[in-house]
């Protein structure tokens, strides 16, 4: 039995519909749909998620004819990753209130067009101020669970946990120099789909498409997603909010 097979029956199992799957995961039930089809490949964040919703272990939808389907040692090391900071996303990440906002914080918030308590409030959550956010959770990763030595003996391949890496030993000449590019900034954006529902995406701008500006990426976005209207919302510099979809 294939994953995409699991996920299906594992879904059928629970009596959800692939519409309440995809409300869940924050993701159109088109998109929803190619992951049961095996059309698409599910990416860890997502399957993390959805291991949630079902209420199953990762593994079991992983099992693929009787084997855990995972092509190699680093892919567990990144899996094991993936789900430690999912948990930490889902228990621990808090924003500051408006009205605890220092200074510093009102700086940085103004490039994004937040200068008052409502925009703030109705920003998602990774474009307001975190007070415990990405940067701690990785924090916490690395001094509290002793997950640095993965990165240490060179187990993790992952471009994204690298970055982390990266990010949280400030070493700017790191050998893990990807490319000239922010991977840390992340723009969020409201599509309105055909259905007048509200979707939250988000992409970073080492992702964008070469040499595009921000409309043409906007654009680009709501031709892929097939969305009526797009509309960038907010970014952030700590990198993806785990609470959106991510577009690449």
């Amino acid at each position: 039995m294939k994953i995409h097979d699991n996920l299906r029956n594992l879904r059928k199992q629970k009596g959800l519909t692939q519409k309440c799957m995809a409300d869940r995961l924050f993701m159109a039930r088109s998109t929803y749909s190619k992951l049961e089809s095996g059309s698409t490949t599910l990416p860890y964040d997502k399957l993390i998620s959805i291991s949630k919703i079902l209420n199953v272990p990762v593994y079991d939808i992983l099992t693929e004819d009787g084997e855990l389907f995972l092509s190699s040692l680093f892919e567990k090391f990144s899996l094991l990753l993936s789900q430690t900071y999912h948990t930490l996303s889902e228990t621990l990440f808090t924003t500051i209130p408006y009205d605890n906002l220092e200074p510093k914080h009102l700086a940085q918030l103004l490039p994004k067009g937040i200068t008052s308590r409502e925009a703030y409030e109705d920003t998602p959550l990774g474009g307001r101020i975190y007070k415990f956010g990405p940067k701690e959770a990785f924090q916490r990763m690395m001094q509290h669970y002793g997950m640095d030595v993965l990165f240490e003996e060179n187990m993790i391949k992952d471009k994204y946990w690298l970055q982390k890496w990266k990010a949280y030993k400030g070493n700017t000449n790191s050998e893990f120099e990807l490319d000239d590019k922010e991977y840390f900034v992340v723009h969020i954006i409201m599509l309105t789909m055909l259905d007048a529902e509200e979707r939250w995406v988000q992409m970073a701008e080492r992702d964008f498409p070469e040499g595009a500006d921000e409309d043409e990426v906007l654009n680009y976005i709501v031709n892929k997603t097939g969305a009526l209207t797009g509309e960038y919302m907010a970014f952030t510099i700590d990198g993806y909010d785990p609470f959106s979809e991510i577009i690449r």
